[in-house]
């Protein structure tokens, strides 16, 4: 194992930087308060004031968190203030830490196009998990690498691998890959700390398994079931041409099993081909496909793989291509940070818009997000994360950095799933690649030093 001493943090660097993004998402806060709520955290709040959580189709670790949180006080701000915490606190460590390590025009960048980005700041205090998962996700693999590079045990990092586990992992489906670094780097480490991180593993994962079943909160839609349906609804669409060619386009068992379902008139109005939401949450007395039996689900998979899919594959590949660009453009599913006023009431919560009747704050953090989302593809772009992590995970493996393997190709296994299973273009879904460049600007610099 190589190891590099890398500076420690002044306490007064660190502090500043903590003090700085405190300040700045705070005041962003206070201006949206209680913040945006969307569809999504619409869902997941009223499904809970009905004590049916387990049907809003999240996965058990967020909704235990929300029950914990919001199901404790019916306060939304309970809910957000400690993920604003959280994600300043990991802010704050890597900007200090590359700052400490010399790369102060990088850290700076980092501040600005990351950090106290109007986007960035919204959707932290949204009630979607993405945000505080992104980076969590994010943190954690920075910690893993750092720990990897100094080649021997780091409580700090042990430390802030365990409490930022449980979001890394379990708030999103994805996160189960966050697993592999970090058993890998309990495997390159020696002593207690190595045993720390297996046991931070299997604590967080057998906590959020018994509070999934003493809550009764399900499995969540995962990614596979919502890929399949709604691809096969896609090679399903009517061909105006008529062609011979395009008969059999799907097995005649796939077409019993989806007109159980759904009509073929309501297949060509109600699909869209950046959302699969018409098709699943919403139209309900017309498509019935959350009635589907597991036996049919069954069915449809094995014939998606064994020919639908094949027989499709032209059709598939520019569906994969298109919700991956609408998403990386953010053409859809953006909430407002005013997002609170539709939903608020509508809901039993105790909470209350623009709590502290603010004026000049909330229009200025409007006109601030609005000017940021005019600019959105070159301030939002995730193009620079996408293109550090072909690169460095090229690089690492070119270089048999065994360990930067570990690292980059994580974050490219989240990219190939994130381009092979999204079922909506929404930016959020992205934001993990956005973020990717905290640890991966970083990790380039040392590749190029070694050559």
């Amino acid at each position: 194992m190589s190891k590099i001493a890398f500076k420690p943090i002044p306490w007064p660097v660190f502090f500043g930087v903590g003090a700085f993004l405190l300040l700045v998402h705070a005041a962003w806060y206070l201006g949206v308060w209680p913040g945006p709520i969307g569809e999504d955290g619409y869902s997941v709040i009223a499904n809970i004031e009905r004590g049916v959580p387990k049907y809003s189709g999240k996965e058990a670790g967020w909704l235990l968190y929300v029950l914990a949180t919001y199901g404790a006080t019916w306060r939304l701000e309970a809910v957000v203030i400690p993920l604003i915490l959280l994600q300043i606190a990991i802010f704050t460590r890597i900007l200090s830490w590359a700052y400490a390590q010399g790369y102060r025009k990088t850290a700076l960048f980092f501040l600005v196009w990351i950090a106290c980005a109007p986007h960035v700041m919204n959707f932290e205090v949204s009630l979607y998990p993405d945000a505080v998962f992104s980076l969590a996700f994010i943190g954690v693999l920075f910690e893993v690498w750092v720990g990897l590079k100094e080649g021997r045990a780091n409580p700090y990092g042990a430390w802030a691998i365990a409490c930022m586990l449980p979001v890394a992992a379990f708030f999103k489906a994805n996160g189960i890959l966050i697993f592999a670094p970090v058993l890998y780097l309990a495997y390159r480490w020696q002593g207690r700390w190595r045993w720390f991180l297996v046991a931070a593993c299997v604590f967080w994962g057998a906590l959020v398994q018994v509070g999934s079943k003493v809550h009764d909160l399900g499995n969540g839609h995962g990614a596979l079931k919502p890929l399949v349906l709604f691809e096969t609804v896609n090679f399903m669409q009517s061909k105006p041409m008529g062609l011979w060619e395009n008969r059999q386009m799907v097995t005649e068992r796939t077409q019993q099993i989806i007109y159980k379902y759904i009509s073929q008139q309501d297949i060509d109005f109600l699909y869209d081909r950046d959302y699969w939401d018409t098709l699943w949450h919403q139209n309900r007395d017309r498509v019935r496909f959350w009635q589907m039996t597991a036996e049919d689900r069954r069915a449809l998979r094995y014939d998606f793989f064994t020919y639908n899919l094949w027989r499709n594959l032209p059709a598939f590949l520019s569906s994969r291509v298109n919700v991956f660009l609408a998403s990386a453009f953010a053409q859809g599913g953006i909430v407002r940070p005013d997002n609170a006023m539709h939903y608020i009431n509508r809901l039993q919560t105790v909470s209350e818009r623009n709590f502290f009747e603010l004026e000049v704050l909330p229009d200025f953090v409007d006109k601030a997000f609005h000017l940021s989302y005019d600019w959105r593809f070159l301030w939002w772009t995730p193009f620079l994360g996408v293109f550090l992590i072909v690169v460095c995970a090229w690089t690492a493996m070119r270089q048999r950095a065994w360990d930067d393997v570990v690292v980059t190709w994580t974050l490219l296994a989240q990219l190939g799933g994130i381009f092979v299973f999204s079922i909506a273009a929404e930016y959020r879904y992205l934001l993990l690649i956005f973020y990717s460049p905290l640890l991966l600007v970083p990790l380039w610099y040392l590749q190029k030093r070694q050559g």
